[in-house]
């Protein structure tokens, strides 16, 4: 378990840029995130796309992966071809879900504030011609928000600076709050993602109770470890920042019942014994001794400095799985 989370973050951080575009948002800059949100994920796309190490770790990555984009300009370029949404024009901004909608296709909620430069005519048409269709426009509130029925997404200009997209419902939530009419996301979420502080990749969520709840059956019977502890979490936040060559990986996790922070803790550390008796590869098994938890208060926290070797092989350790 521990191993994949840590995968999927890493991965997440080389990728995500490619994959959803989004960022995080300057400190300066009012966060316009919708009170109906229950994840929030801050990107430095930017500094992530002009970091001439992480281009070359995706680059690494992808000889192992035929079909990924080989080099990062082919991700951005194949997702101008797809979209008409070109990365380059976009500095940072913050990405916004309802986990709970998710799997309501009808109903799902997220969008993307992103802040950068924006040409509002071109960027339109550019859209519409790479995704063959027609955007339709109305307003709101003063706002032009253009609606691509075939796909289910909303776009509108907030400014020359900075745009929203996403579905309807959550486009029309960032203008309330542009515009005062509604107040912004505040409390535990936006908390953890000012505990954390300013990385290249910082987020914080609610886990939906219905995931929790599964987690006691995650683990098999006849093994002495126990995940029940972590249905007692009720904020979970993590971080991903390149201090040196190295990322630096952080994972912050919040649980409403204090005594089961220091259990959750020996499940984690039990977890990582476990993988590092199982593994007979070194170099996992010292990227896994390297994984520090503490607890302070009701928080528990887990902290990991991974050099690209490490990233590789867990990369190569998820494919086989």
């Amino acid at each position: 378990m521990m191993k994949k989370l840590l995968a999927v973050c890493l991965v997440l951080f080389l990728i995500l840029p490619g994959v959803i575009s989004c960022a995080s948002a300057k400190s300066s800059d009012p966060l316009l995130v919708p009170v109906t949100a229950t994840t929030v994920v801050e990107i430095q796309v930017g500094k992530i796309l002009n970091n001439p190490a992480l281009q070359l770790a995706y680059e690494e990555l992808a000889k192992a992966n035929p079909a990924w984009p080989q080099t990062a300009n082919d991700v951005l370029n194949q997702l101008s071809q797809k979209t008409g949404f070109g990365l380059s024009s976009i500095s940072t901004a913050v990405f916004f879900s309802n986990l709970e909608s998710t799997g309501q296709p009808q109903n799902t909620y997220a969008g993307v504030i992103a802040s950068g430069t924006f040409n509002e005519p071109t960027l339109i048409a550019k859209i519409q011609q790479q995704t063959q269709q027609t955007l339709n426009t109305s307003d709101y509130k003063g706002f032009t928000i253009y609606d691509g029925t075939q796909d289910r997404f909303a776009i509108v200009f907030l400014s020359q600076n900075q745009l929203a997209f996403g579905t309807l419902k959550a486009v029309q939530d960032v203008v309330d709050i542009n515009k005062g009419d509604q107040p912004a996301l505040s409390g535990s979420i936006i908390d953890t993602i000012n505990r954390l502080g300013p990385a290249l990749i910082v987020g914080a969520s609610v886990p939906p109770e219905s995931l929790l709840n599964q987690l006691g059956q995650k683990v098999p019977q006849q093994s002495t470890l126990s995940l029940e502890s972590f249905q007692n979490i009720d904020n979970i936040g993590f971080a991903i920042d390149q201090p040196s060559l190295s990322l630096s990986v952080r994972i912050d996790t919040h649980f409403s019942n204090a005594a089961s922070v220091q259990d959750a803790k020996d499940t984690i550390t039990g977890l990582i014994s476990v993988a590092k008796g199982s593994s007979q590869d070194p170099n996992f098994k010292a990227a896994l001794g390297n994984i520090q938890a503490s607890t302070t208060d009701s928080w528990l926290s887990i902290r990991d400095l991974l050099n690209p070797a490490d990233i590789t092989n867990l990369i190569g350790i998820i494919d086989k799985q």
